[in-house]
């Protein structure tokens, strides 16, 4: 089962970067990409960054994001990954979870 992880970058340590890192960050997000890993990823205009990781356990996730040469260079010295679940139209945006949980509260 593949599930949905979003990753959040911050603290830039601008003074690591090199041409070397970043050929090979961005090698990296190619391979995970190609692998169907990666559906998204881009930098934030206030310096931070987010990528979102398909895996099947946290521990997946963490891993591939240990394999970034950026976490491993310490570039982003802040990363947190949350797993999500899309709330899609086909999924009428959680809605049922939503009121189930409504319901069993009271």
């Amino acid at each position: 089962m593949n599930r949905q992880f979003i990753v959040h970058l911050s603290n830039k340590q601008r003074h690591l970067m090199t041409d070397e890192l970043i050929q090979g960050h961005v090698s990296y997000l190619g391979e995970l990409k190609r692998q169907g890993k990666l559906p998204f990823c881009g930098p934030g205009k206030d310096g931070t960054a987010i990528m979102i990781l398909k895996a099947d356990s946290q521990e997946e996730a963490e891993g591939l994001l240990a394999g970034d040469p950026f976490t491993r260079a310490n570039y982003y010295q802040d990363r947190r990954i949350v797993e999500v679940e899309e709330a899609t139209l086909e999924n009428n945006f959680l809605l049922d979870d939503v009121l189930v949980n409504l319901r069993n509260r009271s």
